[in-house]
């Protein structure tokens, strides 16, 4: 497993590969997610990626 500040921790998410994650979230998170993501010309997979990024890097995952 890399450590942080790895260069592999520090891959960008458009050359790193993508795996299937399933979770069931509340349909109003879902609904502002899709307008947002809308808004911002972005697709909902970026910005659940980025949200789930930011939240372990705040919790030192």
């Amino acid at each position: 497993m890399p450590k942080q500040g790895d260069p592999q921790d520090q891959q960008q998410p458009e050359t790193e590969d993508r795996a299937n994650f399933s979770a069931r979230v509340r349909v109003s998170v879902r609904r502002r997610a899709k307008l947002y993501a809308a808004g911002h010309d972005i697709n909902l997979q970026d910005l659940v990626d980025a949200a789930l990024d930011e939240y372990l890097a705040k919790r030192d995952a």
